[in-house]
């Protein structure tokens, strides 16, 4: 059976959680990203034997990471990953932000880029790898689309020259007259998924002791923190056709625009293929051509939250029966139940049902799917219940949040939906 050949079942129930990237400097990235963007660690460790730190960070507290860095990954071959998106709520974050980059050494080719539906700030971190950071405008024009932004402009001066060029761009609308219709359709097509309630026992009968640490420390020269919210993901592919039938067939993933982005600073056009499960979001995930197939990939995870332990299984029987996909990683990690595979292209996938409890990253153990609810949740309960640092789930998001709102770390709330 080929992988054009496999049924069509309905979408599995999930929604884009984080993102984590493979790559060289651990150390320098992690004070880039913490000092400069404002993450903070919320865990930090060893894997792959021992040999090389992981990193965890997070600037939302619902969220335990937001973004991962892994080390071990040679810098031999340019990085797969295409991008990895915030959001900021206004221009002036915008050019708050610029002004931060400017000063650091280590930051390259920053790029202000209008594309009608978001005015970005495009720039790569001290290893080459690129990111972006967009304001929403109240446009929404198909998609790449790219003209010149000069941020030393007023607000009203650039609002009104992005008024005019999408006034003149076929197919142009309005961004609430896109949500209505994509909410319609993603409804329709069973893409849409609400946050479900979360799995395990919610009222244990044991203590909860909290472990004696900050849980979302700061860098010690952070400054004033950008107001950034971590939004979306891009990475490289070699074959574009076949990758969008997989996220979309096995994943779900509308496909919401798709055409050639112009070069841009010392990026080279290329293709891209825009993804979404939220009609609030044109793009969670963004495929982007020009995949080096001789470099392995830099996509260390793309962890997508799944909402049941159900559903968990039903997606272990299609992905052990597909043929593009390689083999299965199934591991409770104690704040969650989660099963890893490579896509088509050899880029980690996770799918994760959320614990109610929380215990230190990183932690593994084997997870059996084969057990039924009751008995795989008594089991990681006892689990974590003997693993030191434990705490309910629930308790950690509360006192992350009040850490991270205390030092001025949280990130911009209200620019990302917790829908996919």
């Amino acid at each position: 059976m080929t992988a054009t050949d496999m049924p069509t079942l309905a979408p599995p129930a999930v929604m884009f959680s984080h993102f984590g990237i493979n790559c060289d400097d651990t150390d320098t990235l992690e004070d880039f990203y913490t000092r400069v963007l404002g993450f903070c660690v919320s865990d930090h460790g060893l894997f792959k034997q021992d040999t090389h730190r992981i990193i965890f960070m997070t600037r939302r507290p619902r969220e335990h990471h937001q973004f991962v860095l892994a080390g071990g990954r040679p810098s031999t071959h340019a990085s797969t990953v295409g991008e990895t998106g915030f959001k900021a709520p206004d221009l002036d974050a915008l050019r708050h932000l610029q002004s931060l980059l400017e000063a650091e050494p280590t930051v390259s080719d920053i790029n202000a880029i209008d594309h009608g539906i978001c005015w970005t700030l495009y720039f790569r971190d001290p290893e080459g790898i690129r990111c972006s950071v967009s304001v929403d405008t109240t446009h929404h024009v198909p998609q790449p689309a790219a003209w010149p932004l000069d941020l030393s402009l007023t607000d009203d001066a650039i609002a009104s020259l992005t008024d005019q060029r999408c006034a003149e761009t076929y197919g142009a609308t309005t961004r609430d007259a896109w949500q209505t219709e994509k909410r319609a359709l993603f409804i329709a097509e069973r893409r849409l998924t609400e946050e479900g309630e979360e799995t395990g026992n919610a009222q244990p009968d044991f203590p909860r002791p909290y472990p004696e640490r900050t849980l979302c420390p700061v860098h010690p020269e952070a400054g004033a923190p950008p107001q950034i919210a971590q939004a979306h993901c891009g990475f490289k592919v070699a074959d574009m056709d076949a990758m969008i039938t997989f996220y979309d067939k096995v994943l779900g993933y509308a496909v919401t625009d798709r055409g050639i982005m112009p070069a841009i600073g010392a990026e080279p056009a290329r293709e891209y293929t825009y993804l979404s499960r939220d009609p609030n979001e044109h793009h969670q995930v963004i495929l982007v051509s020009g995949r080096d197939m001789d470099a392995s990939s830099s996509v260390n995870q793309l962890s997508l939250r799944i909402m049941t332990l159900d559903e968990l299984r039903r997606m272990e029987a299609e992905l052990e029966s597909h043929p593009d996909v390689g083999p299965l990683r199934k591991t409770c990690h104690g704040n969650s139940f989660s099963i890893y595979f490579p896509d088509p292209e050899g880029n980690v996938v996770e799918l994760a049902v959320e614990s109610v409890w929380y215990v230190p990253a990183p932690h593994g153990a084997v997870l059996d799917l084969s057990l039924s609810d009751e008995e795989l949740i008594g089991w990681a309960e006892t689990h974590c219940r003997a693993t030191p640092g434990f705490m309910m789930r629930a308790d950690w998001k509360r006192r992350a949040r009040e850490e991270l709102l205390a030092n001025g770390h949280i990130e911009a709330e209200g620019l990302v939906s917790d829908v996919a």
